[in-house]
C-alpha cells in the first residue's frame, strides 16, 4: 500500500530521528523537531497506523516507535534525500589517491581505512577475482646462490612474488626464462595460465622445467589463497561503538565471522545487485548473522574485473551518507585505477 503523504512525512522524520538518537521517537518530538503543521495526536494516530502497516516497530510499552525492517526500505527507495560529503571529506578521499600509493593493494587497503575513519562503520573491499584477472608481466630476478626472485605483475597492478630454486645461471639466462614464460603465459587469466604453465612444462624437458614446475606451483597456490588474500576490512571495533550493539553478545557471532572473511564475501557475490550502491537492510540479508544489520556496497572496475566496495553497519545507519561516500570512493577508484 503506498503511503500519503502525511504518513510518508512522519515516517521520514521518524527514520532520520531515530538515526540521529538511536532512541525511539515519540509524537511530541516529531511534532517539535519537524513542524508537519498538525498537532502530536493527529501524529500520534498516524504512527499507530504505520505501524500496523508494518512500517514502525514499538520496541517497549512507551509511545515511541522505530523503523522496521519494511520502514527502511521505504524510506531508502523512496524517501530520502541524496547528501553531499563536506569540502574536507572529498579532499581527504581525494588525497589518498593523489598519493604515492601505486600497488593496488596498499591503495585498496588505505581505501578501507579512510572509509572506516569518514563513517564509523566497518569498511570493506572486496577485490577483484583472480580467475579473470591477467597477467602482463613475469620476471626472474637473481636473489642468491641457487635463488631467483619471481615476480609475477597483473593487469590492475597487483604484484605477487616469492622465491624459487633455480640451477646456476646469469641474469642474461634468467632474462631468457623470463621471456619464456612471458612469451606463453601473456594476457591470459589465472585459471588458463595455470593450464599453460603445465602444458608448457610438459613440453619443457631442460633444465628449465624445474623452474617452470615451481611457477605452476606458485600460480597454484595464488588460486587456494585467493579467497583469504582479496578481502580487506578494516573498522570492526567500530560496530561496538554503535549503540544498539554495546551487548558485546549480540555482535559475538558476528565478529567471528567477519573475522574469517567468509560473510562479507557470500554477502556481496550471491545476492543480487539491482542498483549501485546497492542497500541490503536487516532480514533482507540473506545470513543470519548480519539480520540486525545493514549493508551499502558497490562496484568499481580493476582491469577486465570487479571489485566490491561497501560498509556494514547498524540498521540506524545514516543511508544518504553512506551511499554518497561509498558513491564517492566507487568514482575515485575507478578513475584513478583506469590510468
Amino acid at each position: 500500500m503506498a503511503l500519503d503523504k502525511r504518513k510518508a512525512q512522519i515516517l521520514k522524520a521518524i527514520v532520520e530521528d531515530h538515526v540521529k538518537t538511536g532512541l525511539p521517537v515519540g509524537s511530541r518530538a516529531v511534532a517539535r523537531k519537524y513542524r508537519l503543521g498538525v498537532s502530536p495526536a493527529t501524529i500520534r494516530n498516524e504512527m499507530a497506523d504505520l505501524e500496523e502497516m508494518g512500517y514502525l516497530d514499538k520496541p517497549h510499552t512507551s509511545s515511541g516507535r522505530v523503523p522496521s525492517d519494511r520502514g527502511y526500505r521505504v524510506y531508502v527507495d523512496e524517501l530520502m534525500t541524496d547528501a553531499k560529503l563536506s569540502r574536507q571529506e572529498s579532499a581527504m578521499i581525494e588525497s589518498l589517491f593523489r598519493s604515492k600509493i601505486r600497488d593496488v593493494v596498499s591503495l585498496l587497503k588505505e581505501t578501507v581505512r579512510a572509509l572506516s575513519e569518514a563513517t564509523d562503520y566497518l569498511a570493506f573491499v572486496l577485490g577483484p577475482e583472480y580467475e579473470t584477472t591477467t597477467f602482463e608481466a613475469i620476471y626472474l630476478l637473481p636473489a642468491s646462490v641457487g635463488r631467483a626472485l619471481l615476480v609475477i605483475v597483473s593487469d590492475v597492478g597487483v604484484v605477487e612474488n616469492c622465491l624459487i630454486d633455480v640451477p646456476p645461471m646469469s641474469r642474461e639466462e634468467m632474462e631468457y626464462v623470463s621471456n619464456i614464460l612471458r612469451e606463453h603465459l601473456y594476457n591470459l587469466s589465472l585459471d588458463q595460465v595455470h593450464s599453460k604453465a603445465q602444458a608448457l612444462l610438459r613440453r619443457e624437458t631442460s633444465r628449465y622445467s624445474e623452474i617452470i614446475a615451481q611457477v605452476a606451483e606458485f600460480l597454484t597456490s595464488m588460486t587456494e589463497d585467493s579467497e583469504t588474500e582479496k578481502l580487506f576490512m578494516g573498522g570492526t571495533a567500530n560496530l561496538l561503538n554503535q549503540p544498539e550493539f554495546r551487548d558485546v553478545n549480540r555482535v559475538q557471532g558476528l565478529l567471528e565471522a567477519i573475522e574469517n572473511g567468509s560473510l562479507i564475501r557470500n554477502i556481496v557475490i550471491t545476492q543480487s545487485q539491482t542498483t549501485d550502491p546497492a542497500i541490503t537492510i536487516g532480514q533482507e540479508n540473506e545470513v543470519d548473522k548480519v539480520k540486525d544489520f545493514s549493508i551499502v556496497y558497490g562496484t568499481f572496475r580493476l582491469g577486465q574485473s570487479a571489485g566490491r566496495i561497501g560498509l556494514l553497519g547498524p540498521k540506524r545507519m545514516n543511508y544518504p551518507r553512506a551511499v554518497a561516500i561509498i558513491r564517492f570512493c566507487e568514482q575515485m577508484l575507478n578513475k584513478h585505477l583506469a590510468r
